[in-house]
């Protein structure tokens, strides 16, 4: 069945609109310097990472505590190939085969389960790799890190972080109206309904936990090239937690919720110069007031508003023409 004009005229405005928001991002990031340069660089790639992670989250209804383990995957596994002499290209593309061959194995082990015990699953994963990223000191560099040698120009990876916004976006957004991202939804809302009217719930599960390590490792990657420098701190559980917090900020399932957590997240601490700590109970906060007041978020907030004042004016110019 082909899609009617209007249909493909909005797919063509959705397209045109993330397509914008990867110019400003940009020329955002090529611009800005000093910390504000920093924070956007930031906001940036866990825009592209927590795009992933709202496939399992967003739209599933999954807690995944795991896509900073992703996003340190890619980031390292980049590093040490370069390391060795690999080209970049190559480097890139294996470490997102590793992160996606890392995020299968997770969703075979924890797809069955639900809830906290899928949290819980992907929290001691993250634990995991916490610990290697930390104690393999010969291949990680343990707690110091490691220098990465750049494949990408700077400016090629700010070119490659904007158009990798733009276009996981533009993935989301048909993905979510794709079957998968149906079968998705469905288990949000009823997951016991869902695989009694044939969803293959476990292999849908699995299928989108796989896509979201995918989008979190080349995160990684881009990150890797724009810092020159890794170390474990940037890839915890701690660090997965305030992703799955931001999109919870955004709202779920949303397209622009990651960007939008993103911003609240990374960009409200380190605007206001807080401390670790208090930076947390700050986003915390935050977090809880929005799920108090608004638990659809704060894109969801603003459309449903949005769709209320079109509503209104509807009913006044059917009053009016009456």
């Amino acid at each position: 069945m082909r899609p009617s004009r209007s249909t493909t005229a909005q797919h063509a405005s959705v397209v045109l609109a993330v397509a914008l928001i990867g110019l400003v991002a940009y020329l955002l990031l090529a611009n800005l310097r000093g910390q504000l340069g920093q924070v956007a660089v930031l906001v940036a790639v866990w825009t592209v990472a927590i795009t992933g992670l709202n496939m399992v989250q967003g739209l599933a209804g999954y807690p995944s505590l795991a896509q900073a383990s992703f996003y340190g995957a890619g980031a390292y596994v980049s590093t040490i190939l370069l390391h060795r002499g690999v080209p970049m290209v190559l480097a890139g593309i294996v470490a997102v085969l590793v992160a996606a061959v890392a995020g299968l194995l997770v969703g075979l082990i924890f797809s069955r389960t639900r809830g906290q015990y899928f949290a819980i699953g992907t929290l001691f994963f993250a634990a995991v790799v916490t610990l290697v990223l930390n104690n393999e000191i010969r291949l990680t560099g343990g707690p110091n890190g490691l220098p990465v040698d750049l494949g990408f120009s700077p400016v090629v990876s700010l070119q490659l972080l904007a158009a990798s916004m733009s276009v996981g976006f533009a993935i989301f957004y048909f993905l979510r109206r794709s079957r998968l991202g149906l079968r998705l939804l469905s288990i949000r809302e009823d997951e016991d309904l869902a695989a009694h009217l044939g969803v293959p719930t476990a292999r849908t599960k699995l299928i989108a936990l796989t896509l979201s390590a995918i989008f979190g490792a080349w995160a990684g990657v881009l990150f890797a090239q724009y810092n020159g420098v890794i170390s474990p701190p940037q890839f915890t559980y701690g660090q997965g937690f305030l992703m799955f917090v931001a999109i919870g900020i955004g709202g779920y399932g949303r397209l622009l919720s990651p960007l939008v957590g993103s911003l609240i997240v990374l960009g409200v601490p380190q605007l206001l110069n807080l401390g670790p700590g208090v930076s947390q109970i700050v986003v915390g906060v935050i977090f809880v007031v929005v799920m108090l007041l608004v638990p659809v978020g704060i894109i969801g907030a603003l459309d449903t508003g949005l769709h209320r004042l079109l509503a209104r004016r509807r009913t006044a110019a059917e009053g009016e023409q009456a």
